[in-house]
């Protein structure tokens, strides 16, 4: 089984993450680099500049040797009707306001048309190359929380699908279809690992 070093301290990314690279032939080997994220609303700027920086770590901390293929995953939540806020700065936003705080913000608006967006970068040392894949998926903000979220994935009692069944992402903990936003980014990536 080939292996991809993931830098994560997201146990809920890693746990989503595992099963269909498995199913691929790919083993995920996390990797604990903490490095800070620059201060940007894009998820592929935030994932190209964290992977980079999370390899140094990780090289400096003697976490990995010889890698053919370094893997980040960023995902950011976007709300039309407050400008794609909060975005790329999604989790910084539910670890300091709360992902409750956005019903707040949102009592007053009609559109609730909202996305995830995942990019994962994918550094390879030897050609000193970055490259980003990634996936999208549209729903909504319900008017009230709706489930209980994963304690690593704040938004999913924050959001309805627009493909699913009418519930939020906590009432259904078994989507994880080829229609989640993770998942696409996922899928890209493995298909053009399949052509390296």
């Amino acid at each position: 089984m080939k292996r991809l070093f993931f830098a994560t301290g997201n146990k809920g990314k890693l746990e989503e993450m595992q099963e269909p690279f498995a199913r691929a032939g790919y083993k995920l080997v996390q990797v604990e680099a903490d490095v800070p994220e620059i201060d940007a609303m894009d998820v592929e700027e935030v994932a190209e500049r964290k992977v980079m920086d999370s390899y140094q770590e990780a090289v400096l901390n003697q976490e990995v040797g010889s890698v053919d293929y370094f893997i980040v995953e960023d995902t950011g939540f976007y709300v039309e009707a407050l400008g794609g806020f909060p975005g790329a700065e999604a989790a910084f936003f539910a670890g300091t306001a709360g992902a409750d705080r956005l019903l707040k913000l949102m009592e007053e608006e009609e559109n609730r048309n909202a996305y995830f967006r995942t990019a994962i970068a994918v550094y390879m040392p030897g050609k000193d190359k970055v490259e980003i894949f990634t996936g999208k998926m549209r729903g909504k903000i319900p008017e009230r929380k709706r489930g209980e979220s994963h304690p690593h994935l704040p938004y999913n009692s924050y959001f309805v699908p627009d493909h699913g069944n009418g519930k939020s992402l906590a009432e259904n903990p078994d989507l994880k279809n080829e229609e989640m936003h993770r998942r696409k980014a996922v899928n890209s990536l493995i298909d053009w690992l399949e052509e390296q």
